[in-house]
């Protein structure tokens, strides 16, 4: 029988990546990578979960064995020296939250939205990578505010993020690759150019304008009665 120390988890997950037909998160070496107090020294094998745990060296001088999920999450940012890990007391605040989730959509694989984050390259400003430094640049959204990149294919940075309306939002999103226009919301169908806009669930048109100025205009006339915004 085969030595099972010869057996390292990216052997491992090379095995189980070929066994299941490909359909395996893309393997992140976190080695060297820093999550709040802990340094990642080491890959340490799965947990019961088949989730990647990682050996890590706090800053108090003591080892912890942590999953990649909790790292990246911000669930666990030190051996246990600081008690608890939430300490920063911003686990019931709105931040809070806005943080965890930017955090897994560009760092965790199995999160839905990866593909449109992490996938792409976005990533987070290092010293974001833990909370209270997030907190302490953006403070707290007020009302509806969510977070916003204000160049939608930048990274989440001090300079790039900003706590936005959802109809701020709404008008600054990607333009699709196979947009014809360049435009948010102008399209062309046959020989037409029109203007579009979704709100509450629903889409508006705008007549056929003959130029993409003319449906650009239309499409501000759609944001003016539809979002309330000039």
């Amino acid at each position: 029988m085969a030595d099972v120390d010869m057996y390292t988890d990216s052997i491992v997950y090379g095995i189980l990546k070929t066994l299941l037909g490909g359909f395996m998160p893309k393997f992140i070496d976190r080695t060297g990578q820093r999550f709040g107090r802990l340094l990642v020294i080491e890959e340490f094998g799965r947990d019961a979960l088949k989730k990647v745990v990682w050996r890590c060296m706090c800053d108090c001088g003591n080892e912890a064995t942590v999953n990649a999920g909790s790292l990246v999450t911000g669930n666990t940012t030190s051996c246990g020296c600081v008690v608890p890990n939430f300490k920063h007391g911003g686990w019931k605040k709105s931040s809070y939250n806005t943080w965890r989730a930017m955090m897994r959509r560009c760092y965790v694989p199995h999160d839905k939205d990866y593909p449109k984050y992490g996938g792409r390259g976005v990533s987070v400003f290092a010293a974001w990578h833990e909370y209270s430094a997030f907190a302490e640049t953006m403070g707290e959204p007020v009302g509806v505010e969510t977070l916003d990149r204000i160049d939608t294919y930048g990274d989440y940075t001090p300079t790039n993020c900003r706590w936005a309306t959802p109809t701020v939002q709404n008008r600054n999103v990607r333009v699709r690759s196979t947009s014809a226009s360049g435009l948010v919301g102008v399209n062309i169908k046959g020989r037409s150019w029109y203007a579009e806009l979704t709100c509450n669930g629903k889409k508006f048109y705008s007549k056929a304008c003959k130029t993409i100025e003319e449906a650009a205009a239309a499409r501000k006339e759609l944001e003016r009665l539809h979002w309330g915004v000039a």
